[in-house]
């Protein structure tokens, strides 16, 4: 069911008030088919009722008289007038209508027609010994003509039999044509419901269509949000999606006036450590001992790494370097060269000319942080590209212990490193994966840990090339 239904809340809102519409019409439709038939049933009893009262007049004023001949000597027939019977003319079994009966029983006494009992039934033929006791048959067709009308007499859909037994115990049997007085009911339901969807559905439409747009045009802002860096969107629409609209503009405003703080805090900070750190390392240039001379200028390295890392990670999002089509190959190899050419063993298996539009820059630093973990803790670095149709993937295999499956993802948290590295000698800050996934995800890619069947860890630097 959810398949069917339309993703967008304006398109789900128009299908659930067309199917209410739909079940409501139908729920119509059928009580007035039911209506429009109770109705046929209703005025056929009528006539029947009308002629038994007609014929229960005659014979109180008149009695029962003896058949008529004619002047050959053949009885004379009675048409279109209850006939005369000692028992009832419906039999045992067939689909009696007591709603019907009951109605004409209170018609008979409001009449003062003294009617000991009334019977009716619904049949589709009238029986052989009624068929000269039949009413409502010939004479409207007669009538129409008379009068110039040559519209279609209705079609007969079934008789209406009554059978009334009156003061002296016999019974008066009457048959009654049941028309359908408006064969074009259910035609005119289904045109009724075809409008009434247009009257109301169009203005719907427009109506969602009118919501929408403006709905879409924030979310699109909401996606394409860059903290300070987006333009407020138009306001448009009702009154609610207006102001959420304003409340999102203003939203975008105070982050960036946020982050605007933050980056003069972060170049205060930058500013305010690296100058102690600058004139710690010149006062440690005068220790006369070798060995305690490197360790100290090499914690002080660790420790301007590790403020570089830092400012770098909360600064990312805000660079002004606009993405541009590069060619990834050349920017690898350029990287792994810098990595040969200090003695480190780093291979790129060159796959020919990929472009992809990235900020060379920030990717350049992710691909070191990536490859700079893996001759440190792996001894050695081999790349390789891979590449499908939406995605680029830069591999970087090492041949180092791997990591546990359960500390992957552990190891892309701040100042989390694995257990290999928390020892001086190694260094690094733990901020490395962190910046490098940090960096990927802004271009909208990702970074992953895999271990490798042959041992060593495989980290992936996954790009979107759409």
């Amino acid at each position: 069911m959810k398949r069917l239904l339309p993703k967008s809340l304006i398109g789900q809102l128009l299908a659930l008030v067309a199917i209410t519409l739909l079940i409501a019409q139908a729920i119509n439709i059928v009580l007035l088919y039911r209506g429009a038939q109770n109705q046929k049933i209703v005025e056929a009893s009528v006539s029947a009722v009308g002629r038994i009262t007609g014929e229960v007049e005659r014979i109180n004023e008149r009695g029962f008289r003896e058949r008529r001949v004619r002047r050959d000597g053949s009885p004379r027939v009675r048409r279109n007038r209850p006939n005369i019977t000692a028992q009832s003319s419906i039999e045992a079994g067939q689909r009696r209508l007591p709603a019907v009966e009951e109605r004409a029983a209170r018609a008979f006494d409001n009449m003062g027609i003294d009617v000991r009992a009334v019977e009716v039934v619904l049949v589709d033929m009238v029986p052989a010994n009624m068929t000269n006791s039949v009413i409502g048959l010939g004479r409207e067709r007669r009538r129409l003509r008379a009068i110039g009308y040559r519209g279609t007499v209705n079609e007969i859909d079934g008789y209406i039999i009554m059978s009334a037994q009156i003061a002296d115990g016999q019974w008066l049997n009457i048959a009654s044509a049941v028309r359908d007085r408006n064969p074009k009911l259910v035609r005119t339901l289904f045109f009724q419901t075809a409008v009434i969807y247009l009257i109301l559905m169009i203005p719907l439409i427009w109506l969602g269509r009118y919501i929408s747009r403006p709905l879409k045009a924030l979310t699109k802002g909401a996606q394409d949000f860059k903290p300070g860096a987006s333009d407020p969107i138009e306001e448009s629409g009702p009154p609610d999606t207006k102001q959420l609209i304003a409340a999102f503009n203003d939203m975008n405003g105070r982050v960036g006036a946020m982050l605007d703080e933050k980056d003069v805090m972060l170049g205060a900070i930058g500013h305010d450590l690296r100058t102690p750190l600058a004139a710690l390392r010149v006062r440690v240039e005068s220790v006369d001992d070798d060995n305690e001379r490197e360790r100290m200028i090499a914690g002080i390295d660790d420790m301007d790494r590790t403020l570089d890392d830092i400012l770098s990670l909360a600064r990312l999002g805000r660079t002004d370097e606009t993405a541009e089509p590069t060619d990834i190959s050349a920017l690898i190899e350029t990287v792994a060269d810098e990595y040969s050419d200090m003695g480190e063993h780093v291979s790129f298996t060159r796959s020919g000319r990929i472009t992809a539009n990235i900020r060379a820059t920030l990717i350049r630093r992710a691909l070191r942080n990536l490859i700079g973990n893996a001759v440190k803790y792996g001894k050695q670095a081999a790349i390789t590209v891979d590449k499908t149709d939406d995605k680029l993937l830069i591999h970087v295999d090492d041949s180092g212990q791997g990591i546990p499956e359960n500390q992957m993802e552990a190891m892309f948290e701040p100042f989390v490193r694995a257990e290999i590295s928390r020892n001086r000698e190694t260094g690094g800050s733990g901020l490395g994966l962190t910046l490098a996934r940090a960096i990927v995800r802004d271009h909208g890619g990702d970074v992953v840990l895999q271990n490798r069947e042959e041992g060593g860890l495989r980290a992936s630097l996954i790009l979107n090339l759409n």
